[in-house]
């Protein structure tokens, strides 16, 4: 009785340590997928501070989307002018060059951009 009482009990040591070991094992795993992936359930409080932190991350996601919009539109505008003002520098020095004809000083504002 002896003999399978104390063999018993070093059987039970050795089941103990090995659910200790599978214990500690589980634990660094979690850790692990914690690390990972993030908590596995959210508690309310934390949830609700989630979804709060998400409408205000969508709110600023909104803005600056209606500001690039704006931007985009700017742009549009500037090229536009750009375009246009491009148009009339063509005849601006056309017009220039017929100037500088009638005056006697032909090529003056080629000499001068080149100094």
């Amino acid at each position: 009785m002896a003999k399978k009482k104390s063999g018993k009990e070093e059987e039970m040591k050795r089941l103990e340590q090995e659910k200790q070991q599978l214990e500690r094992t589980m634990q660094e795993k979690e850790d692990n997928y914690l690390k990972i992936k993030g908590q596995k359930y959210l508690k309310r409080d934390d949830f609700r501070q989630y979804a709060a932190n998400l409408r205000e991350k969508n709110t600023q996601y909104k803005q600056m989307l209606r500001h690039l919009d704006e931007i985009k539109a700017e742009v549009k505008i500037l090229e536009q002018t750009k375009e246009i003002l491009k148009s009339r520098a063509g005849n601006v020095e056309q017009f220039l060059k017929d100037l500088e004809e009638k005056k006697g000083i032909t090529g003056y504002s080629s000499v001068e951009d080149q100094i």
